[in-house]
């Protein structure tokens, strides 16, 4: 089964998992996006990428970080590390790496677990879905002392109408959050990107 890792934080946070990941002496191909980073562990392979796209993400050392992201100016999203390969040992080094990265990440304070009932010190500043995924929820030191400070944390999957409910709660608590951009349209009625428009 693939191994999942959440935590919360922010861009100075992120830079110490990617640290993590920068200082092992494995060979890794690094592919970077806004939202997530990619890490290929092509030494630990036991076959080639094929040359099309149909690449089963369970049969290859993969590891992706998801990066966090602000959203709707205030909101933050969390984070993960997920490890793809299904069943583990095919890749032992890779199954190794992994529980090296979870005993790190236990060194942060836990702000969510789903192994004791009630609800957590810090589940008021954690929505739009992370209470339903996170079996453990790190928090890294700057999103700490974002959380302590209240800053609020969504899931990195959170949809609009997701987004647009806890807006609205959030606004009669006092808390700013932006709202979504329109859809825009041209003259024709047409919807357009926003990012289209000049």
């Amino acid at each position: 089964m693939p191994a999942r890792y959440s935590y919360l934080a922010l861009e100075d946070d992120h830079r110490l998992v990617t640290d993590w990941f920068s200082a092992l002496p494995d060979e890794v191909t690094v592919s970077d996006r806004a939202d997530r980073r990619l890490l290929y562990f092509r030494a630990m392979a036991t076959q080639p990428l094929p040359a099309d796209d149909k690449i089963d993400q369970e049969k290859m050392p993969f590891v992706f970080i998801q990066r966090p992201q602000k959203k709707r100016g205030t909101l933050w999203s969390d984070s993960e590390v997920y490890f793809t390969p299904s069943p583990f040992r095919l890749f032992p080094a890779l199954q190794k790496i992994s529980r090296s990265f979870g005993a790190w990440l236990q060194q942060f304070d836990l702000v969510l677990t789903q192994k004791s009932a009630g609800s957590c010190e810090w589940s008021h500043y954690l929505e739009a879905g992370i209470q339903n995924y996170a079996e453990e929820l790190y928090a890294l030191p700057s999103a700490m002392a974002a959380l302590r400070d209240g800053q609020y944390f969504v899931h990195h999957r959170a949809t609009d109408g997701q987004l647009d409910v806890l807006a609205k709660s959030l606004r009669l608590r006092g808390y700013h959050v932006e709202a979504a951009e329109p859809a825009a349209t041209d003259n024709s009625g047409e919807l357009r990107s926003p990012t289209c428009l000049s």
